[in-house]
């Protein structure tokens, strides 16, 4: 492997990066939007803040980052789903769309185009981003004993179907990378 394919693999895990959360937080929009109806002047992707969020303007028409500490996004969250039905779909909505569309690509890549190692990077490099995200946000839960990502958020007010929901997102990735490294 020559600089020049160093590279390309380096480049191509933060195009990879940069999707995923691009299409994570663009799950959480969609779900805010069209299950919860959200009104769009309402919820905003915010990309490029630290970290990146889906907000949400309350009612003095402020915008509510979800980690706030006076508890305005949830409050403002419950304006829209008053009983709560869909706050998993919500808080879970960025995993949901981001593991879709990656696996859909990988088994596009895989079927069209015959490349099963670009395939495997897709799967493997979003494997590794849930792996990352799930487990940093359940370390810090537990060193600061306050939800502060999706997963610790949703262990909240849903553990069993959390765990369930994290158990089952991780062996798509894991059934889809066996099936296409071995057939």
């Amino acid at each position: 492997m020559d600089s020049v394919d160093i590279l390309f693999w380096i480049i191509g895990g933060y195009i990879l990066l940069l999707m995923h959360i691009w299409f994570h937080e663009l799950g959480h929009y969609t779900v805010g939007r069209f299950l919860v109806r959200i009104p769009k002047e309402n919820i905003q992707i915010r990309l490029f803040q630290y970290p990146p969020h889906v907000a949400l303007r309350d009612q003095d028409k402020n915008w509510i980052k979800p980690n706030d500490e006076e508890g305005n996004f949830v409050r403002t969250y419950f304006t829209y789903d008053p009983d709560g039905k869909r706050s998993f779909l919500f808080v879970m909505g960025g995993f949901i769309l981001q593991s879709f569309i990656f696996l859909c690509i990988a088994f596009a890549i895989y079927y069209f185009v015959d490349n099963a190692m670009i395939a495997n990077f897709i799967i493997g490099g979003s494997f590794v981003f849930n792996i990352v995200y799930i487990v940093g946000d359940l370390m810090v839960f537990y060193w600061k004993r306050t939800p502060v990502g999706d997963t610790s958020s949703a262990f909240q007010f849903a553990p069993i179907k959390s765990a369930l929901f994290i158990i089952s997102l991780l062996l798509s990735y894991g059934v889809l990378y066996v099936y296409i490294g071995f057939y």
